[in-house]
């Protein structure tokens, strides 16, 4: 098995954040799973940290494109799985009426485990709007009865970063607004960007108060791990209703040379 993990962070950015992934995907995943990290082309933010842009309906949606276009080359390299490595699971729906291998995302995979765990859950999310983002995306997965609203915590991307190599300012950040969650009701944390996840993943931090994190990484990919098993057992996205409709290639096709995409090369046959 082969996973395409799609990141929303500049590789040139920050390569030891790629390298920690790759490492503990290596522990994660079971026998015989490989496991391909991507991120978007180098420059895609200019001089501002992701979580500066991705606030900006706008701006995220230019920066979907690159999602998509690799949605569709993991497809025709012949992965089997594509996973969207962002809390927000941005182009989700799209790369899922677009191909057809699993498509998982970081947020909804999440959340879906966080309900596993506890009654009600809270995503602890850094840098001010991504509450309203992740509040709207939780309304849109039909999980509000299940959350509480997001927490923002007064950390931001520089404090992260730092936290890969001196984590404990970052961890005392975290606890605090985790523990206002927690008074909240919440009874599953969920670090709000992979970024933060890997950070207090990292630092060896898997549970406060008794409420346990659901770490990122694990979450999708182990969600790309069983979607891909209940593929190859004949169950597979739905392809009735508007979300989940899949165009004709020739539309598809059509569409992307309007637009100024890649072109699209049929997908490998299995063996």
């Amino acid at each position: 098995m082969r996973i395409w993990y799609q990141s929303l962070v500049d590789p040139g950015r920050a390569p030891g954040y790629f390298d920690g992934m790759a490492a503990r995907a290596r522990q994660v995943v079971r026998a015989g799973v490989e496991v391909v990290f991507h991120g978007l082309p180098e420059g895609t933010y200019g001089n501002h940290a992701p979580a500066d842009i991705v606030v900006f309906p706008y701006l995220i949606s230019l920066h979907v494109q690159f999602i998509l276009d690799n949605a569709l080359r993991a497809e025709t390299e012949g992965y089997d799985a594509f996973a969207i490595g962002s809390v927000q699971d941005p182009g989700l729906e799209e790369a899922r009426s677009l191909i057809d291998i699993p498509v998982v995302g970081y947020g909804e995979a999440a959340m879906h485990f966080a309900c596993l765990l506890g009654g009600r859950f809270s995503v602890v999310a850094f840098q001010a709007g991504f509450d309203q983002i992740l509040d709207a995306h939780i309304r849109r997965l039909g999980l509000a009865e299940r959350a509480i609203p997001t927490t923002l915590m007064d950390a931001g991307f520089a404090d992260v970063s730092k936290a890969f190599a001196e984590p404990a300012q970052l961890v005392e950040q975290f606890t605090e607004a985790s523990r206002r969650a927690i008074r909240l009701g919440a009874e599953a944390l969920i670090p709000g960007q992979l970024y933060l996840s890997e950070a207090i993943a990292r630092a060896g931090v898997t549970r406060i108060d008794e409420v346990p994190i659901v770490d990122g990484l694990s979450a999708t990919l182990k969600m790309a791990e069983a979607m891909t098993d209940l593929k190859r057992l004949g169950i597979s996205v739905t392809r009735r209703g508007y979300a989940h409709a899949r165009p004709e290639r020739e539309m598809i096709e059509h569409a992307r040379g309007m637009h100024g995409r890649p072109p699209v090369t049929p997908p490998k046959k299995s063996a």
